[in-house]
C-alpha cells in the first residue's frame, strides 16, 4: 500500500504558527481591586502626598502595579487622607475614582480631597499622607447623594464643613438648581434650617496655614404679601435693633405677592445676626433675618 506524501504549503505553515502562538500567549486579565486591598496585599505600592491645598485636587497620588496583570484600582468615595502632622487637616474624597494600571506600570496624578477640620491648618506641600476609610455615616450619605449628579464642585467644601464642623448650609451658594437641591438635602441631613439667603465665603490661608473666612455678600429671594399698592423700603438692623443701613430709595409694589432678588455686600461687617425690615414708610410689612 502506497501512502501519498502530505503537502505543507507556506500558508499552512503560517496558520500553524498562529495556532502555536495563541496556545502560549494570553491577554492579561483585568482585575478590579479597591485601593485598601491593593496596598495591603502588596499588589500596588502607593505614595500619597499633600500639594498644600485644603480643597479640590489637593492630593498627589502615585501608584505602582507590582503584578503581571492589568489592574483597575478603585479609590472609593469616603477615602480619608491623614497628614503626618495632627495639627493639619484631614481631607476626604467624595466620589469614586478608578485608576487603570498595566502590568508593572505606574500612575501619577491628583485626586480631589476636601478639608474635614476647618479649625486646623492647611496641609503642607509635599507632606506624606496616609489613607483610611471614613466611618461617619453622614459623609457616606453625602457621597451617595452626589453619585450621578452634575453639581459644581465649588460647593463641595461647604457641604463637608456643614457635616464636620457644623458650618451653616447658607455658605453653600445656591447659584443653580443643583446647588438649591443640595442645600435641601444638607438641611435634612444636618438638621439645619434651609435659609432663604446664601452667604458665600471669601477664604484665604494665612502665613501660619490657618484658613481665614469672611462673609462678603448676602443674597437670596425675598417674598412677601403686599396688602395695598405702596412704595416699599428696606432697612437693615442688628438683632438688638441697632440701625445699620437706612435706605433712601424705595420700590413700587402692587397689591398681592411680591418677589424680588436681594443682594447686599457685607464685607467688613461684625459677625452676628441681622434683619431686613421691609416697610411702606409707616407700617412694617415683614422681616427677613440673616447671619454674617
Amino acid at each position: 500500500m502506497q501512502i501519498s506524501p502530505i503537502k505543507i504549503t507556506a500558508a499552512g505553515i503560517v496558520f500553524s504558527a498562529i495556532l502555536i502562538l495563541q496556545a502560549f500567549t494570553f491577554s492579561p486579565t483585568t482585575k478590579e481591586v479597591d485601593i485598601f486591598t491593593a496596598i495591603s496585599s502588596k499588589q500596588v505600592t502607593a505614595d500619597v502626598k499633600s500639594i498644600g491645598r485644603y480643597h479640590g485636587k489637593s492630593v498627589s497620588f502615585q501608584l505602582k502595579n507590582n503584578t503581571s496583570s492589568n489592574l483597575r484600582v478603585k479609590v472609593p468615595a469616603g477615602t480619608l487622607f491623614h497628614p503626618e502632622d495632627n495639627g493639619e487637616q484631614t481631607l476626604i474624597h467624595l466620589e469614586d475614582n478608578f485608576i487603570a494600571l498595566k502590568p508593572n506600570a505606574s500612575f501619577t496624578g491628583f485626586l480631589a480631597g476636601f478639608c474635614t477640620e476647618s479649625s486646623d491648618r492647611c496641609p503642607s506641600d509635599g507632606n506624606e499622607m496616609k489613607i483610611a476609610m471614613n466611618k461617619n455615616p453622614n459623609f457616606t450619605k453625602l457621597s451617595n447623594y452626589l453619585k450621578g449628579k452634575k453639581i459644581n464642585k465649588s460647593v463641595y467644601q461647604d457641604a463637608v464643613w456643614a457635616i464636620s464642623d457644623g458650618k451653616s448650609i447658607s455658605n453653600i451658594d445656591a447659584v443653580d438648581p443643583s446647588a438649591v437641591e443640595l442645600r435641601k438635602f444638607m438641611a435634612s441631613l444636618t438638621g439645619q434650617k434651609n435659609t432663604w439667603f446664601s452667604s458665600p465665603q471669601n477664604r484665604s490661608v494665612d502665613a501660619g496655614g490657618n484658613i481665614v473666612q469672611e462673609t462678603v455678600v448676602i443674597k437670596g429671594q425675598l417674598k412677601f404679601d403686599c396688602k395695598k399698592n405702596a412704595q416699599v423700603h428696606q432697612d437693615i438692623y442688628k438683632e438688638n435693633g441697632e440701625s445699620v443701613y437706612i435706605s433712601k430709595r424705595s420700590m413700587t409694589a402692587q397689591t398681592g405677592k411680591v418677589t424680588y432678588k436681594f443682594t447686599m455686600r457685607v464685607k467688613g461687617w461684625d459677625e452676628g445676626k441681622y434683619y431686613i425690615r421691609i416697610h411702606d414708610g409707616t407700617d412694617e410689612i415683614t422681616r427677613y433675618y440673616f447671619n454674617v
